[in-house]
């Protein structure tokens, strides 16, 4: 019988432990509960039930019941329906895509004429460009093609200058000179016969066909194309005993002025500097007809000069 006694006193304390343990739960959950319900989320519509925070709480007062407050209680207006003239115009989602599309297109549109802009821009610029290049370059080729004609035209200018100089002292030696020849030049004198008649032992200052002394040589003649002389050829100072010829070149200007006078041309057979000298200080002294233009021509004055 002992035996039995302590298997009887074993489940009395195994079932005390399992009534402790089964409450313990039972009050663990209670608790859990009670936490989780503790901040209820908010509902639109229903009343508010006070759940308590604990198994102890005591608040300063408590809500009264509806049945005591209903006459209290005064119904809400129903929420009006907006009707299709008063309802707010909100845009739907497709006509917010819409929108948003239309403003990206204008968006495009906008840049795409900008680009536009700006190219034809760059074309007008260039297009400029190039047109002033090809002015530039025509107004180059005028001044070059200017310039080559001008250069022609002072060739060809010194080119007919030297054929008429060679022409003028060809003719100047074509001829003896004297009264009609066809070079033009001319005699002093009465006689029918080429050169300055007068003694050649007279004297050149008193201008007579005969003096005394040593006097001017047989002849004195020009060559200018054209043009005639004003009087009579100067003559050249001769006090030396030397025959021969002396040819000057000279340029004469319109007005029939001898502007240069230069000893010494093609057909000279006298050396001597002070009757060379002699020879260019006459013909300066030389008139002849003048011209219209500013035309500037070269001839001769031919001096011969021969011991009788």
């Amino acid at each position: 019988m002992k035996p039995y006694k302590d298997n009887d006193k074993s489940a009395k304390v195994a079932g005390a432990v399992g009534t402790i343990t089964v409450h313990l739960v039972l009050l663990l959950l209670l608790l859990f509960a009670i936490t989780i319900t503790l901040d209820p989320p908010e509902e639109e519509q229903g009343l508010t039930v006070n759940y308590g925070t604990s198994d102890l709480g005591s608040g300063l007062y408590e809500p009264a019941p509806q049945s005591a407050i209903e006459d209290q209680l005064v119904d809400e207006p129903a929420e009006a329906v907006p009707t299709a003239s008063s309802a707010p115009t909100t845009p739907s989602a497709p006509d917010d895509l819409i929108a948003q599309e239309t403003e990206e297109s204008l968006a495009i549109k906008r840049a795409e004429e900008k680009k536009k802009k700006e190219e034809a821009e760059q074309r007008r610029i260039e297009q400029e460009r190039i047109a002033a290049e090809k002015a530039k370059k025509a107004e180059e080729e005028r001044i070059a093609r200017e310039k080559a004609e001008a250069e022609a035209k002072k060739k060809a200018a010194e080119e007919a200058k030297k054929k008429q100089i060679a022409s003028s002292t060809k003719n100047a030696f074509s001829g003896t000179g004297g009264v009609g020849t066809s070079n033009n030049s001319t005699g002093q004198g009465t006689g029918a016969s080429s050169g300055n008649q007068g003694n050649p032992l007279g004297s050149a200052a008193n201008g007579g066909l005969n003096g005394s002394g040593q006097g001017t040589g047989n002849g004195a003649g020009y060559s200018l194309a054209g043009r005639s002389i004003s009087g009579k050829l100067p003559q050249p100072s001769y006090n030396k005993n030397e025959s021969g010829t002396i040819v000057v070149a000279i340029e004469v200007d319109a007005n029939g002025n001898v502007i240069s006078a230069k000893a010494g041309a093609q057909g000279t057979t006298i050396g001597d500097a002070s009757m060379r000298k002699e020879a260019e200080n006459a013909a300066m002294k030389a008139k002849f007809n003048g011209i219209s233009g500013n035309t500037v021509q070269s001839g001769t004055i031919t001096y011969h000069y021969k011991l009788n």
